[in-house]
């Protein structure tokens, strides 16, 4: 089983580096084979929406050109697991994160679904990795908490992984709660993977 560790942790900052070392860990003994990106150490430039992703060279970007973002998006579908590690930013995931989500649009295709109502991309895959979201804090807001578990749901609609789950730590916590709360969250998606 192979999981990927996207770090989003702000550019020149070190502060996720405890909890991704508690995520390599825990996953390690889990049984899962574990590839990490601290992404502010890669070139990743933003989309620019040319949609060449869907409609001129399907599930790859050429539209950006000279970054690092489609090695690290083809490690992600080929994979099934993908962990977002960020520091919890008004709710949302930092920049160098949300950067490296919108190049993953190429992993759906072009063309609307109705769900319930709602309009989503079509599936360009057959399988899609579950998603582990963590976002750190210092103060807690339960406002922020709230959001940031509704992104990861709306996205999660969208990006079909079998299983979701979403936590949000304080930097106060102690490692071993830490570990504890990780821990759950791995085992719920072992089991979210053997059904699917």
């Amino acid at each position: 089983m192979g999981a990927v560790i996207l770090n989003g942790d702000l550019k020149g900052h070190t502060r996720l580096a405890g909890i991704q070392g508690i995520l390599e860990d825990e996953l390690k003994e889990a049984g899962w084979n574990t590839e990490t990106f601290v992404l502010n150490e890669y070139n990743i430039k933003s989309c620019t929406g040319c949609f060449k992703c869907w409609d001129t060279t399907p599930g790859i970007c050429t539209g950006v050109k000279n970054d690092d973002a489609n090695k690290i998006v083809e490690t992600v579908i080929q994979n099934e697991l993908l962990v977002f590690l960020t520091p919890l930013t008004f709710g949302g995931y930092s920049s160098e994160l949300k950067a490296i989500i919108e190049r993953m649009l190429g992993l759906l295709q072009p063309g609307q679904l109705i769900v319930d109502g709602e309009s989503h991309h079509l599936k360009r895959y057959e399988r899609y990795p579950s998603v582990l979201a963590f976002a750190v804090t210092d103060k807690l807001d339960k406002e922020e908490e709230v959001l940031f578990k509704k992104l990861l749901e709306r996205h999660s609609r969208n990006f079909y992984p079998p299983m979701h789950k979403t936590e949000v730590f304080q930097t106060k916590e102690n490692e071993e709660t830490i570990r504890d709360r990780v821990n759950k969250c791995i085992q719920k998606i072992k089991v979210g993977n053997r059904r699917g």
